[in-house]
């Protein structure tokens, strides 16, 4: 779960589906109208929307296929029936922000509790980290090589998670760059399905010999549907035509 903690981190967070392969459509099938239920709100009762065949905008559809017939004299009749469903992934997650801001008014080692996020899904997660670092020092002027080794031009960045400061010292610091050496995947599970949260620590340590001036690191985290349908687009709505 360590690796959980920094799932939402600094800056953008990317969706991306990796695909897993889907039973075809059988031969001949043709689509068929349906209807989807509506829950009722602020003491409204439900109802049931209708959706003609091909309405993309629906979220699900429907198929039928193997028409059959008989006519003679035999006493019994089987005909073989098959309900088959192809459930697509998906994704919900929340963020409490994708940007925090330190005010540093003399040196020391700070931590604040800055975000806190969930994530739901119903198959398991990839999650890749990209540009994470320390603080870099913006505008670095030209002639920083004059200022010796003991002017830093970073600050020291660190990451934990947890429900407390206390947690997060527990649960142990990592490093900022040291995220980007490591993926991550969050297994299925009823906890994933139900809705994993916890807060995002960020740690700086702020030295003598840092500048004043302004200090900033962007990073990405990319996750990704591991076991996504084909007939799902990169988007998330539907291929088209369906095969």
């Amino acid at each position: 779960m360590k690796r959980l903690a920094i799932l939402f981190a600094i800056m953008a967070l990317l969706l991306v589906s990796a695909v897993a392969s889907a039973d075809p459509l059988p031969s001949g099938a043709v689509e068929v109208e349906h209807w989807e239920w509506v829950p009722g709100s602020a003491g409204q009762a439900g109802y049931w929307k209708y959706f003609a065949d091909g309405d993309t905008s629906a979220l699900a559809r429907a198929w039928r296929s193997g028409p059959d017939s008989g006519f003679c004299n035999r006493a019994e009749w089987i005909i073989d029936f098959t309900n088959h469903a192809s459930v697509a992934q998906w994704a919900e997650w929340t963020i409490g922000g994708t940007r925090w801001d330190w005010r540093v008014l003399k040196p020391g080692e700070y931590a604040a509790d800055c975000i806190e996020f969930t994530l739901k899904s119903n198959n398991s997660i990839l999650i890749d980290y990209e540009g994470f670092a320390d603080l870099e020092r913006l505008n670095t002027p030209e002639n920083v090589e004059e200022f010796g080794a003991g002017v830093l031009q970073y600050i020291e960045t660190y990451y934990s998670f947890g429900e407390s400061i206390t947690s997060a010292v527990n649960n142990g610091w990592v490093r900022a760059e040291e995220l980007n050496d490591d993926d991550d995947t969050i297994p299925d599970s009823a906890a994933l399905h139900a809705g994993l949260s916890t807060k995002l620590f960020n740690r700086i340590i702020v030295a003598d010999c840092n500048s004043s001036g302004e200090y900033e690191d962007t990073a990405t985290i990319t996750l990704s549907l591991l076991n996504q349908q084909d007939w799902v687009d990169d988007e998330g709505g539907w291929v088209s035509p369906q095969v």
